[in-house]
């Protein structure tokens, strides 16, 4: 075995690495406990901010329907696995919403205002930290991996700050090496240069990483940046296994199949 290599077992795929980069949502957090109440809660904003003029039923409705979600309320709602909810960043989130006011009669350069202004209102009323909640078997297998010596970085489409904070509310915030969001890179997934930036500064081998993510677009981006094994992990996040499969090396059911072998 390389120095400063561990042998990890993915599933039943063996794998010496010395590094394990991890997508946060739907990888490590359950992905609907954390994202749909701040979708609910960015829509409430919205309504007030367009105030009476414009049809707060029909916008609230293509803002749901925008975004690849049905029955968005009342914790019921269904997610496309292919729509932009499941795989838009920030960045691209903004442009989703002000589209969907644009369509229904708000300027253009209002519509981008407050879809950019409340995304930030939103994380002001909403700790979501609090309604996140950690995948069971994650904790316990990060500090295994720790303990044998692999470094362990995250990878998300999120703010880094607010990654980073979450992580820490969960407790697992200490177990990593470095956590990248959205906000450190120029490009988006699935472009590589998130995870290229990481595997510079934790100073590895692409070859001996290994990218764990829950969707096709993670997938994409691992096998972009040419990791050494690309795993899907299917538990937390909405992306069918099938669908996975098609691009990753190894499909797990949950991050707690990973394991020192």
């Amino acid at each position: 075995m390389e120095k400063g290599m561990t042998r990890v077992c993915f599933g039943q795929r063996a794998f010496e690495t010395g590094l394990v980069i991890f997508d946060k949502d739907g990888t490590l957090i359950d992905f609907k406990s954390t994202w749909l109440p701040v979708l609910e809660q960015r829509i409430a904003l919205i309504l007030e901010r367009i105030g009476t003029e414009y049809p707060a039923g029909p916008i609230k409705e293509e803002l749901y329907r925008a975004h690849g979600v049905k029955n968005g309320d009342g914790g019921q709602a269904t997610i496309d696995p292919h729509g932009p909810f499941a795989h838009s960043s920030l960045r691209e989130d903004e442009v989703i919403i002000a589209g969907a006011l644009y369509r229904h009669g708000i300027p253009w350069r209002l519509a981008k205002r407050i879809a950019g202004e409340t995304a930030i209102d939103t994380e002001k009323v909403l700790d979501r930290s609090k309604s996140a909640k950690i995948i069971p078997g994650v904790k316990e297998t990060l500090i295994g991996l720790k303990q044998s010596g692999v470094s362990l970085a995250v990878a998300t489409a999120d703010i880094t700050d607010l990654a980073a904070s979450t992580l820490s509310y969960l407790g697992i915030g200490d177990l990593f090496d470095f956590v990248i969001g959205s906000d450190m890179v120029k490009e988006d997934k699935p472009h590589p240069e998130m995870l290229l930036t990481v595997i510079d500064r934790v100073g590895k081998s692409a070859e001996k990483t290994a990218f764990v993510g829950d969707t096709v677009t993670d997938m994409e981006m691992g096998k972009k940046a040419g990791v050494g094994l690309v795993v899907g992990a299917v538990r937390g996040g909405i992306t069918p296994r099938e669908h996975i499969a098609e691009l990753a090396d190894v499909v797990i059911d949950t991050v707690s199949d990973i394991m020192i072998c």
